[in-house]
């Protein structure tokens, strides 16, 4: 996943590169930020702003808050009418973690009446012993109008348990409710309950991510192969009550996982590549959801295996992909959002365990998909709509796009390798808004925001301090962060505190080419790892670096087996995709500039 020309370095892509040369150089002099002029790059908090309309408003009031799996854009109507029943325990337990995130970063107080009552329903799947019941609807979203479920079909969701026990962890982490970390606590040992052990003191389900009956047989689906998504969740819980039960179980896990302990589950060989599952073989999602934790695991004991672990299923994954952030379900697929989201978390995990370059790679799948799918109706989609659906006349037309209005913000879930409908690919699931991926790419706009800067101890990074790790422009207490992508390779931070900061230019600028500035002044660059290293910063200054902007040509081929001629080449600057050959057909994913959103709607900020 290392391509090299003329002694430059290009990480994480597959097939070729070449062309590499320098766009822009690196600035020899910079002014204060009360003098410069920031480009027009991704905003994260108004991302998350628009995110916020997409929480407050898919809940339907008439169904107990029930959102929406199933929504297609260019449909007329967009979504079934009624009851989905794919929505259980999976859409609405992934987007409960959502408001959390979603308020931290854009500071809405907006329909919290909506979050009170959509946290309600998400907690009565609990039952009085810990163990979580809903219909098993999301264990097959082809039955989107199938017989309604009810009481009869409820079953023992192991999936659902892991998100509700990670949103009640969030929850707890930022109230103090104790009723959240006791409700935790209680979905924490009845999932301990359910799993089989052996006599190393390793577990897993006999379900996977599945479900289980009452009596503890197993639900046929499948699902069962795959891993729960379990480890990260007890993280989170450990994390924020400091139960060390929690912690011990997702070792347990982790090992039973790595050790191949569920007999008929997918297999992982010792560097983490996974095979087995579905006929195509693992579900890239639904594996990487369930190695992120272990990753996460290995940075919190300090346990390198489950670092190299989680960093050759990520690299399993990296090769099916182009590296521009398209990551199939399955090969000759669509691009799945929950898995782009998945490879994000994991960048960002495996940058802290030793590889600052997955920080790039981190960027590139946000810059390039998540930035680029939030869907927002345009007056360019709104007349794309009505072309598309001029049959079913003025008043259908007017009433699909007045229910798309409640979509706006979330993450389009099917996408293509260069455009919204997957052209390319025959059109699989295209231009599609599951309601698993436009929570899950929320998440990814969240991991994105915490990991641009952050306060560390001593780690694999560097020495302890304060640490910018992506050309990402935010605010924090720590400091104020402003990148001028694309128009020069600059990072600006204005400190919040005293600190030592570092510094993170891209793994591709030529350390010798990397210039660093205290205020105005060029300084010689000290560097600690892959960081520009400024020593005890007081609140108020600035520090900057500037490296030169790199233009590359890529081309990957022979990823698809059913159509194995296809071709394509990607013209990039930095970390962005700005164009594509073939061009796209129909909407494109790569404009050559960073997306630039309108203002969110007034509800959503207040």
């Amino acid at each position: 996943m290392e391509i090299k020309e003329k002694n430059k370095v290009i990480r994480g892509l597959s097939g070729k590169v070449s062309d590499v040369k320098v766009a822009v150089e690196a600035s020899a002099k910079v002014e204060l930020l009360s003098s410069s002029t920031a480009s027009k790059d991704i905003d994260l908090k108004r991302m998350a702003a628009w995110a916020m309309n997409y929480l407050i408003r898919t809940p339907r009031p008439e169904l107990n808050y029930e959102p929406v799996f199933q929504c297609y854009p260019l449909r007329c109507p967009p979504v079934p009418a009624g009851q989905d029943p794919v929505v259980s325990c999976d859409t609405d337990a992934r987007m409960d973690w959502e408001w959390y995130y979603m308020r931290e970063i854009s500071g809405s107080e907006a329909g919290r009446e909506v979050e009170a009552a959509f946290h309600k329903r998400i907690r009565k799947y609990v039952g009085p012993d810990g163990r979580v019941w809903a219909t098993p609807g999301s264990f097959d979203e082809s039955d989107i109008h199938g017989e309604k479920q009810g009481a009869k079909d409820m079953i023992i969701h192991i999936w659902g348990a892991t998100k509700i026990l990670k949103s009640l962890s969030e929850d707890y982490l930022r109230t103090n409710n104790p009723e959240s970390k006791a409700l935790a606590q209680k979905v924490m040992r009845a999932l301990k309950k359910l799993a089989v052990w052996d006599a190393g003191n390793r577990c897993w389900f006999a379900c996977g991510m599945g479900a289980l009956r009452e009596d503890g047989t197993v639900v046929p689906n499948g699902w069962n192969a795959q891993p729960a998504p379990i480890v990260e969740p007890l993280i989170t819980y450990y994390l924020a009550t400091q139960d060390a039960e929690g912690l011990d179980f997702a070792k347990s896990y982790a090992r039973g996982m790595m050790d191949n302990c569920q007999p008929d589950g997918i297999r992982f060989n010792e560097q983490g590549v996974p095979s087995g599952g579905f006929d195509f073989g693992p579900h890239a999602h639904g594996t990487m959801h369930a190695v992120w934790g272990v990753a996460h695991l290995g940075l919190i004991t300090g346990e390198q295996k489950y670092l190299d672990f989680a960093k050759g299923t990520f690299t399993w994954l990296q090769k099916r992909g182009t590296g521009t952030g398209w990551f199939p379900a399955g090969p000759d697929n669509c691009n799945e959002t929950c898995a782009i989201s998945d490879m994000i978390s994991l960048s960002a995990m495996l940058a802290k365990g030793g590889n600052p370059e997955y920080f790039d790679y981190l960027e590139r799948y946000l810059r390039n998909y998540i930035g680029n799918l939030q869907f927002i109706i345009t007056p360019e989609f709104e007349a794309y709509y009505r072309k598309l659906n001029q049959a079913a006349g003025e008043e259908k037309i007017k009433n699909g796009l007045n229910e798309l209005q409640k979509f706006q913000g979330g993450i389009v879930g099917g996408s293509g390798l260069n455009d919204y409908e997957n052209v390319l690919l025959g059109g699989v699931s295209g231009f599609a808004m599951f309601g698993c991926c436009a929570p899950e790419g929320m998440r990814a706009i969240y991991t994105a925001w915490c990991n641009a800067i952050e306060r560390l101890s001593e780690s694999k990074l560097g020495p302890a301090g304060v640490y910018v790790n992506v050309a990402l422009s935010r605010d924090s207490d720590l400091g104020r962060v402003v990148s001028f992508f694309p128009d020069e390779g600059r990072m600006t931070v204005k400190a919040g505190v005293k600190d030592d900061f570092f510094l993170r230019p891209p793994h591709w600028a030529p350390r010798d080419k990397v210039r660093a500035f205290a205020g105005g002044k060029s300084i010689a660059a000290r560097w600690s790892g892959d960081y520009v290293w400024f020593n005890s910063v007081n609140p108020g200054d600035e520090v900057s670096i500037t490296y030169p902007l790199v233009a590359f040509k890529h081309e990957v081929d022979g990823l698809w087996k059913k159509t194995p001629e296809l071709k394509i080449k990607f013209n990039w600057l930095g970390n962005l995709v700005v164009s594509s050959d073939p061009a796209p057909a129909l909407t494109p994913l790569f404009t050559g500039r960073p997306r630039q959103l309108p203002d969110p709607p007034e509800t959503n900020k207040k």
